[in-house]
C-alpha cells in the first residue's frame, strides 16, 4: 500500500489468488523470525491456529525462494550469520511435535 496525505491509499502489490488466512499469519511470523529477531515466544500469538507448523514451513519456503531469487548474485550466509536457520529449526520442531 502507498499512502499520501492528499490522495486515497493505493494498492501496488495485489495478489489475485486465494490463500488460507493462516498462511498470511505464517508469513508475518516467518518475517519476524528471520528479519526482525523474534524468538519462539511469537508463537503464542498464533497458538489458536491448527497445524501452524505446516503453514510456517510453507511460508519459510516461499520467503526463502523469493529471497534467493532477489539475492542470488550475493554470497550466501552460513553458520551463525544465517538468518534462516533458527526459523527453519523452529518450524521443523513444530511439525515433528504433531
Amino acid at each position: 500500500m502507498l499512502f499520501h496525505d492528499q490522495l486515497l491509499p493505493a494498492i501496488i502489490d495485489f495478489s489475485p489468488y486465494w490463500r488460507p488466512t493462516a498462511f498470511a499469519s505464517a508469513i508475518v511470523v516467518a518475517d519476524a523470525l528471520v528479519w526482525e529477531g523474534a524468538d519462539s515466544q511469537i508463537l503464542a500469538a498464533v497458538s489458536h491456529i491448527g497445524d501452524f507448523g505446516q503453514y510456517l514451513v510453507r511460508a519459510l519456503i516461499y520467503r526463502a525462494v523469493t529471497n534467493w531469487i532477489l539475492t542470488r548474485d550475493q554470497p550466501a550466509q552460513s553458520g551463525a550469520d544465517d538468518p534462516w536457520a533458527p526459523a527453519v529449526d523452529l518450524a521443523c520442531q513444530l511439525v515433528t511435535l504433531r
